[in-house]
């Protein structure tokens, strides 16, 4: 007879599990959209479909997933940057880290991000995301290194525009592009010489 598994084994394998068909499934919906077929998802992550269905009955539980995920990345990395003591530094780096997750993920939040921004069940990754970006952009202000008028909603904005470089570019041409245009847009956070913005920032969360 054969020795069963601990149950802590059990929910190590499961939690794998679960964490190869996210990364499966953004991959392939970046590529194919959110049409994509879970058999292919299932293949990629090296899970049977009835593996993959007993984790997420529907195609929308998996997108709801990935976006947890996601959005739940980028406060664990924005929160990480709170210790960093140059606070424009760590803005810096963060920005940069946002430019390559939007970049990877770009085909799937094309198709998906109408639900990311405006999906009530998401509110309180919003909240925590933008409150965390708050901390660390008003570190960099007080320091005086960041202009006063710029929000936490745009940040991420303003990455996603540097993100579009790497779109636009073609063989021959450097794929590290973006930063080049990431640079311009940093120098344009900075307080010498600043406009009045308008309109207002974008409101999230």
């Amino acid at each position: 007879m054969r020795s069963q598994s601990p149950p802590s084994v059990l929910r190590a394998d499961a939690a794998r599990n679960r964490e190869r068909i996210i990364a499966a499934a953004a991959a392939v919906f970046a590529e194919r959209g959110l049409d994509a077929a879970t058999a292919e998802i299932a293949h990629r992550a090296g899970v049977g479909e009835a593996t993959l269905f007993r984790r997420f009955p529907t195609k929308d539980d998996l997108i709801d997933a990935i976006i947890e995920t996601r959005m739940e990345e980028v406060a664990t990395l924005v929160d990480a940057a709170a210790d960093d003591p140059d606070p424009t530094v760590a803005l810096e780096r963060v920005m940069q880290v946002l430019v390559k997750q939007f970049s990877r993920d770009k085909g799937f939040f094309e198709a998906a991000g109408e639900r990311c921004m405006n999906d009530p069940k998401f509110q309180a990754q919003r909240e925590r995301g933008l409150a965390a970006v708050g901390r660390l952009l008003k570190r960099a202000q007080d320091a005086g290194a960041v202009r006063r008028d710029l929000s936490p909603s745009d940040i991420s904005f303003l990455a996603g525009s540097a993100m579009y470089a790497m779109e636009v570019s073609k063989p021959g041409l450097r794929d590290d592009l973006w930063k080049r245009y990431l640079r311009v847009i940093l120098d344009g956070m900075k307080p010498e010489g600043a406009s009045k913005l308008r309109p207002g920032a974008p409101k999230l969360g």
